[in-house]
C-alpha cells in the first residue's frame, strides 16, 4: 500500500512538473517588429498578437524597432532573456539581411528558436503617376531610355521589398537606383509627393492609395494574381516568367529558450491565426495563414537562409 501511494505520489509531482514546464514568464511579453509603425508587417501583427493575448490571458505589447534592414529589433531579440517573455516577428529579412550586412549583430539560425510561421502575402510594385507608364513593358521601355537611370524607394537596405525589385530588374535587364529609406512610412511619404517615382510595397500600404488614384498598380510579386488586387497581373505575367516573390513570416525567440515553452507558444499562436477575427483581417488584406510545427519552420528557415543566401551573393548586394 505505502508503495502504491510512492507511486502515485510521484505521478502527481510528474504530472504537476510537466504542466508548469510549458509556462509563460507572469509577466507582460513583448513581440518585437523590426519594421516601422504602420507597415504591413506591423499592422498584421498587431491584430495576431490582440488575438494571441487573449488566449495566453496576458498583456502582450507589440515595439518597432526598425532600422537596418530589420537588424535593429532582430539582434535586440537575440540578446534578450531566453524565457518567452520576448518575441520577434518578422518577415523573410531574418534571412536576407544576415547575408546583406557584413555585421548584422545575430545569426539568423544559430541565435534563435523558429517558433511558428504567420502569414503569406505578395508585395505590389505601383508607380506614381507622373511617370507615366501604365504596364510593366511600358514601365521596362522607359528605364532602357533613361540615361540618369529611374530610381526607386523601399523601406531599408536587405529587406524583401528591396530584394524583390532588385531580382525584377535583373529579370528585366535594366538599372535602377535604389533610394532606402527607414521603413515603409518615409518611402511612401517620398513616393506619393513624387520625389522617387516606384516602390515595392505591401497591399496593405499601397491599397488605398492605388483606390485613389494616387498611384499606379503595375505588378504583384506573387505566383498568383492577389484577390486584393484582382485586374493586376503578376510580374510573370507581364512577360518574367518563373518571378514570384512572396513575404513570409514567424514568430521567433531568443536561442535556449525551453521547449515546452515554445510548443506552447506554437499551439496558441496557430490557434490565434485561426480564428475568425485574425482570418479576416488576413483576407482583407491580400494574405493568408500559414501552420507548422516548430521543427518543420526550423527546417523551411534554414532552407530559405541558404535560398537568399545565394541570390544575395549572385546580385552582389552588401551594406555596412
Amino acid at each position: 500500500m505505502r508503495g502504491m501511494l510512492m507511486v502515485v505520489g510521484w505521478a502527481c509531482v510528474l504530472a504537476a512538473a510537466l504542466s508548469r514546464a510549458d509556462e509563460l514568464p507572469d509577466q507582460t511579453i513583448r513581440v518585437i517588429v523590426p519594421l516601422t509603425a504602420g507597415s504591413s508587417l506591423d499592422a498584421r501583427a498587431r491584430v495576431i498578437v490582440d488575438a494571441l493575448g487573449e488566449r495566453l490571458k496576458r498583456r502582450i505589447i507589440v515595439e518597432n524597432r526598425p532600422g537596418a534592414g530589420g537588424t535593429i529589433g532582430t539582434g535586440q531579440v537575440a540578446r534578450a532573456k531566453p524565457d518567452g517573455s520576448t518575441l520577434l516577428f518578422t518577415n523573410n529579412s531574418i534571412v536576407i539581411s544576415a547575408h546583406v550586412y557584413r555585421a548584422p549583430g545575430y545569426d539568423a539560425i544559430k541565435d534563435f528558436v523558429p517558433v511558428a510561421p504567420g502569414y503569406l502575402s505578395g508585395m505590389v510594385l505601383v508607380a506614381h503617376p507622373s511617370l507615366q507608364v501604365k504596364t510593366v513593358p511600358e514601365l521596362v521601355q522607359l528605364a532602357r531610355t533613361r540615361p540618369d537611370r529611374l530610381s526607386y524607394a523601399s523601406s531599408g537596405t536587405g529587406g524583401l521589398p528591396h530584394l524583390a525589385m532588385e531580382v525584377f530588374a535583373r529579370a528585366a535587364a535594366i538599372e535602377m537606383v535604389h533610394v532606402a529609406y527607414r521603413g515603409d512610412g518615409q518611402a511612401l511619404t517620398d513616393l506619393l509627393s513624387g520625389r522617387v517615382p516606384l516602390m515595392m510595397s505591401g497591399y496593405v500600404v499601397a491599397l488605398p492609395h492605388v483606390q485613389a488614384g494616387k498611384l499606379r498598380a503595375l505588378a504583384v510579386t506573387s505566383a498568383e494574381r492577389a484577390d486584393i488586387f484582382p485586374s493586376v497581373p503578376t510580374v510573370a505575367e507581364a512577360g518574367y516568367k518563373g518571378y514570384a516573390v512572396d513575404a513570409w513570416t514567424g514568430f521567433f525567440a531568443p536561442a535556449g529558450t525551453p521547449a515546452p515553452v515554445v510548443e506552447r507558444l506554437n499551439r496558441e499562436i496557430a490557434a490565434a491565426l485561426a480564428s475568425p477575427a485574425v482570418q479576416a483581417h488576413l483576407v482583407a488584406t491580400g494574405a493568408r495563414s500559414s501552420t507548422s510545427s516548430p521543427a518543420q519552420f526550423a527546417r523551411f528557415v534554414k532552407t530559405e537562409w541558404e535560398r537568399y543566401g545565394k541570390l544575395v551573393r549572385e546580385l552582389d548586394l552588401h551594406a555596412e
